[in-house]
């Protein structure tokens, strides 16, 4: 298994944002120091709270401090944008990056997204399915494009700048629905699941689960001819995470901000994507509801590495594990937490790390071997 993190960034309208951005930078650069793999960058533009609007430019900055981590767009919502313009500038970004970027879409999921660019619901998915089309041939083409589509039409179009990386490695967000995943299967893509949807919603039929993420993505490989333990390899999962000396500590720590966090992602209307049946209410959905049942990663390291084992088996196996990065702490609470992750968490999941042969040689020193 490998980890990264996830930001969509979340950062309160009380606070500093030009403060906020620069430590989203710092993240990145303390992530790539701790050995974490990769960092995704949210695109949203209405709300008050996730206010980057344009996570190419984080990156950008972001790929001059650091040098190997790999940055993701996590993701540039297709609806709203010239599929053209968006290939362009992402080939432009794989150079700038040498070739460490992640190609990450989505169609936009944020209500108040939408009603800022006039969409209608009904047309995210055929919008986001037709870019996709286009900037897939954009990016690998070796000529001139021709298409027409329902919502963009392009005549004799190529880049200029072509992508740095030979294949693109392309990502897609899913959230109400298991057709991007079945896409992604299909295709040999990556899959990003949100860092709330549960493990299993009991057949709440509003959204599914990451156990039908998961089987969207092998069955639909499967049929492609493809090998579905490389599906399951290319499968991300978010969730929140926090660590602390115990779970009552980490709790605690966290209560105040995990309620300012939460009311406005209720506020949107995104409780029916937390639930795992009919008869719940949005306040059902508490901090310990939610941190039990969808679940969380909460608590000391050794309650982190059992409840990470809980999820891989509820799942049926992942490739990468993404910590949501959150502002519900200072930021040297949040570094602690980040600290105590990459040293106490990851190896049981590593097998470069080889535990039970340092447990061995351990032993013998001290006299117990």
């Amino acid at each position: 298994m490998r980890f990264g993190l996830f930001t969509m960034p979340e950062h309160p309208p009380i606070e500093n944002w030009t403060l906020s951005y620069d430590r989203d930078i710092d993240d990145i650069v303390l992530a790539e120091k701790l050995g974490f793999s990769e960092y995704w960058i949210g695109e949203h533009h209405t709300g008050g709270f996730e206010n980057v609007p344009v996570p190419e430019f984080m990156i950008a900055k972001a790929a001059g401090l650091t040098s190997r981590i790999r940055l993701g767009t996590g993701v540039v919502n297709l609806p709203y944008q010239d599929p053209f313009q968006v290939a362009e500038r992402l080939a432009f970004l794989d150079h700038l990056t040498h070739g460490r970027l992640e190609y990450g879409f989505g169609g936009g999921g944020l209500p108040t997204d939408q009603a800022l660019f006039g969409l209608d619901r009904s047309e995210a998915a055929p919008r986001t399915n037709e870019a996709l089309e286009i900037i897939w041939e954009l990016l690998t083409s070796e000529e001139p494009v021709n298409y027409e589509g329902v919502y963009w039409k392009y005549e004799n179009r190529q880049l200029q700048v072509g992508p740095y990386q030979d294949v693109p490695p392309f990502s897609i967000a899913g959230l109400t629905g298991t057709h991007n995943y079945a896409r992604c299967g299909s295709k040999g893509w990556k899959a990003l699941s949100v860092y709330f949807a549960p493990t299993d919603n009991l057949g709440y039929p509003h959204a599914p689960d990451l156990q039908a993420h998961g089987r969207a993505l092998t069955t639909a490989a499967e049929e492609a001819g493809l090998d579905p333990a490389v599906a399951r390899q290319n499968w991300r999962i978010s969730r929140e995470v926090y660590v602390s000396d115990s779970k009552n500590q980490a709790m605690n720590e966290i209560r105040e901000g995990v309620k300012r966090s939460y009311e406005y992602l209720l506020g949107l209307g995104l409780g029916a994507l937390m639930k795992k049946d009919e008869t719940m209410a949005d306040a059902d959905l508490t901090f310990e509801w939610m941190a039990e049942e969808i679940p969380w990663i909460i608590g000391s390291p050794d309650d982190c590495i059992r409840q990470i084992k809980q999820l891989e088996e509820g799942t049926g196996g992942f490739g990468t594990f993404l910590i949501n990065a959150r502002d519900w702490v200072t930021t040297d609470k949040w570094n602690r937490s980040l600290e105590l992750f990459a040293r106490y968490v990851t190896p049981p999941f590593t097998p470069r790390e080889n535990l039970a042969r340092r447990k061995r040689l351990a032993d013998v020193a001290l006299g117990k071997g």
